[in-house]
């Protein structure tokens, strides 16, 4: 059996977890949001409808949200107790519950200020949204109090300390700037692939080069 003394010695990243562990939920400039909030009796199935109204990408109401990268709401109605190994007694919700997750990447001056800057730009950006949804769960607020909607959210958080993140430190806007320029750039390609024949060597070559050089520090400065 291998010591929790030898593993350290061995492994030096487990030693960095264990005397200086990470903030809960976050990694990076990444952070994840897990908020479980029990449903009012009777309005799980108008919740329902709201949910499944919600378009996706573009049409999302969170996507003019900047630091999400992903986010869902989830209406969990029990505990499953149909799988391998489950409990001969297993346990049964008192509540029928909305699950709300999201993942978030945040700027570097703005990422210490998480989960209560992204709270309150769901008050402040989407407040129909918010009461369609967190208004039919038990405790929320007038939506108008800011900070008692952010309080709210926050007493209903999970808190994470294995969050995994590939790109913690890129954000939306980043990825969205990034997959702009690879477009362009494409259509770059093929608008001028006559320039770049020419440019191997044939008549005109020169010209070709210079041609190509003048429309790339164009369309790319």
């Amino acid at each position: 059996m291998i010591s929790l003394r030898s593993l350290v010695t061995t492994v030096p990243g487990i030693a960095r977890l264990l005397l200086f562990p990470p903030p809960p939920n976050r990694r990076g400039c990444s952070y994840a949001v897990t908020v479980v909030t029990p449903i009012e009796p009777g309005q799980v199935e108008a919740l329902r409808t709201v949910l499944r109204g919600f378009e996706p990408g573009e049409g999302s109401p969170l996507h003019d949200l900047s630091d999400v990268q992903f986010a869902r709401w989830v209406v969990i109605d029990q505990l499953l107790t149909d799988w391998a190994g489950a409990p001969r007694r297993p346990s049964r919700l008192n509540s029928q519950y909305l699950l709300f997750s999201a993942d978030l990447t945040a700027a570097p001056d703005r990422v210490d200020g998480l989960p209560e800057a992204f709270f309150r730009d769901l008050a402040t950006t989407i407040p129909t949204t918010c009461i369609e949804v967190w208004g039919r769960c038990r405790g929320f607020p007038d939506i108008t109090d800011v900070e008692a909607f952010v309080e709210y959210l926050k007493r209903s958080q999970l808190e994470f300390r294995l969050y995994y993140a590939r790109f913690p430190d890129t954000t939306p806007g980043e990825i969205t700037n990034a997959l702009e320029v690879r477009r362009r750039l494409a259509e770059f390609v093929v608008e001028h692939q006559a320039d770049m024949s020419l440019a191997s060597g044939s008549p005109g070559a020169q010209a070709a080069r210079q041609r190509l050089r003048n429309d790339y520090r164009r369309q790319f400065p």
